[in-house]
């Protein structure tokens, strides 16, 4: 790619809070547009990179480039990058209308154009009736999608959401990780959430940041690999002793049983991947006689969220997987 293709384009980017260092040696290239997710252990310092590239805090060390401005923060960024803060705090006795009609004049929209991207944004989180009331009335779960709504005002190109579906209810959730889905057609979103199942459900890409670190960073295919988690239902129970002759086939890493159901951990690193591990796996379950009902691929980017923080070494370098 070239610079121009990239949305973000991250080089040796450092950051200290006095001698303590928050990130170190980051490199990350993103494209103009798709759903990208960053995650990492508590204090890892991915609120510190959001804040960076929202221009929230003053770039120490390297280089950011963010939508061809040479900086963040940058006057052409103005309206352009958008941010949801984990904890978005609203002022609770002026009206959401007056509030967001007041971060759109910010970036130089008023009037008829405005009041539109308000209704327009706060219809797409199902809180177009509350307009003309306070914050003060809102529940967690209302200000959460509140939080989207403003992060999605206009049309921005880079938008940066930290846990947006923290403390929503299901369908509130689906609801918003399908705005997530659609904003990433058209923008480049990169989600910070440590819902490491949900995220799966709707990033392209990744990236994990262990101790200011970026451990790695990818595809989700190629972060997961060799790490891919089956949940299995059955007809019936299965025995111990079948169990165990599942655990003997080639590709199983791991296998849990529990009544009926399977807990399969698969390796696909092998020359017909995911697809022939699986394969092996259920003709051998056809073969004993345990029959599945319903098949779930699930946690293998917490597998591999957890085998790469769970013993982080300080001294590993950051690396990008290969394309």
């Amino acid at each position: 790619m070239t610079s121009s293709e990239h949305a973000l384009d991250i080089r040796a980017l450092g950051h200290r809070f006095g001698d303590k260092i928050v990130l170190q040696g980051i490199d990350w290239s993103l494209p103009r547009r798709g759903v990208v997710g960053l995650v990492g252990p508590n204090g890892a310092g991915k609120t510190t990179l959001f804040s960076i590239l929202a221009g929230f805090l003053r770039l120490q060390e390297g280089q950011v480039k963010i939508l061809d401005a040479p900086r963040p923060g940058h006057p052409d960024l103005v309206g352009r990058v958008a941010v949801m803060p984990q904890d978005a705090i609203f002022a609770r006795d002026v009206t959401i209308r007056d509030q967001l009609l007041f971060l759109k004049s910010l970036d130089g929209v008023t009037g008829e154009a405005a009041r539109n991207e308000v209704v327009s944004a706060m219809e797409r989180v199902d809180l177009a009736a509350e307009l003309d009331r306070g914050a003060v009335i809102l529940s967690h779960g209302m200000g959460k999608r509140l939080g989207v709504a403003q992060a999605i005002l206009g049309s921005p190109e880079l938008v940066l959401l930290d846990e947006p579906t923290a403390g929503l209810d299901p369908a509130n959730a689906r609801q918003v990780r399908e705005i997530i889905r659609e904003l990433g057609k058209t923008a480049l979103v990169i989600v910070s959430s440590h819902n490491l199942l949900e995220l799966q459900e709707i990033i392209e890409q990744v990236a994990i940041i262990v101790e200011g670190k970026m451990v790695v960073s990818g595809t989700v295919d190629e972060v997961t690999r060799r790490d891919r988690r089956f949940e299995i239902r059955l007809a019936g129970s299965v025995t111990s002793e079948q169990a165990q002759v599942l655990r003997s086939c080639q590709w199983v890493r791991h296998l849990a049983h529990e009544e009926d159901r399977l807990t399969v951990d698969l390796d696909a690193g092998g020359e017909g991947g995911i697809d022939q591990a699986l394969i092996e796996l259920l003709q051998k379950m056809l073969d004993e006689g345990i029959p599945p009902r319903e098949l779930r691929e699930g946690a293998s980017l917490e597998e591999a969220y957890l085998r790469l923080t769970g013993d982080p070494e300080p001294e590993q370098e950051s690396r990008r997987l290969p394309e």
